[in-house]
């Protein structure tokens, strides 16, 4: 099985370090929590292009960005029994050196480090399963012939429609249960 597992927001608490870096730029209180949907540009009212590069400053900062979970190396870890783990991120070129320290960090093993272009674009790529938070890739995924996917809940994803072939998973310890019921 080839497993697709994004940074931002299902190993990387990205956002964290975002609202952190907003709420002293802007003097707002923005938390985590707040962001309940998946453009939260929207719910900070700030533009898209000011909420990216946010986020590349945040990843400049990425010894401050927090794991989403505890112990999350050995949890990753237990995917390497299912086949190979791949990271696949939408980072933007200038933070990728970050984002492996990071993942050095919190000892996470992957076979393969793969930046795309975009989030939808994640769906093109030749994977069994992607683990994603992204509610926007879900309908991608699931509309391939053979696509799988576990969306991991975050406060931005919490309202999205489940699909056919589309699992959803609280904590990392849910998810290999899930990747057990997909039929190879």
């Amino acid at each position: 099985m080839r497993i697709a597992v994004d940074l931002d927001g299902v190993l990387a608490d990205t956002m964290v370090t975002w609202c952190r870096i907003l709420n002293s730029k802007r003097s707002m209180n923005v938390t985590v929590d707040s962001l309940v949907k998946w453009r939260a540009w929207e719910i900070a009212h700030v533009s898209k292009d000011e909420f990216y590069r946010i986020l590349d400053k945040s990843w400049y900062e990425w010894e401050n960005i927090p794991p989403t979970e505890e112990d999350l190396g050995r949890k990753v870890g237990r995917l390497s029994q299912f086949g190979l783990v791949d990271i696949v991120t939408g980072r933007s070129k200038e933070t990728i050196r970050f984002a492996r320290s990071w993942l050095k960090k919190y000892e996470i093993r992957y076979d393969s480090f793969v930046r795309t272009q975009s989030t939808n674009a994640k769906a093109e790529l030749d994977y069994d399963l992607f683990i994603d938070d992204s509610p926007d890739l879900m309908p991608l995924v699931a509309s391939k012939v053979d696509g799988w996917a576990i969306l991991y809940t975050r406060p931005w994803n919490r309202d999205a429609s489940l699909l056919p072939r589309v699992f959803r998973a609280d904590k990392w310890d849910e998810i290999p249960k899930l990747v057990e019921r997909i039929p190879l």
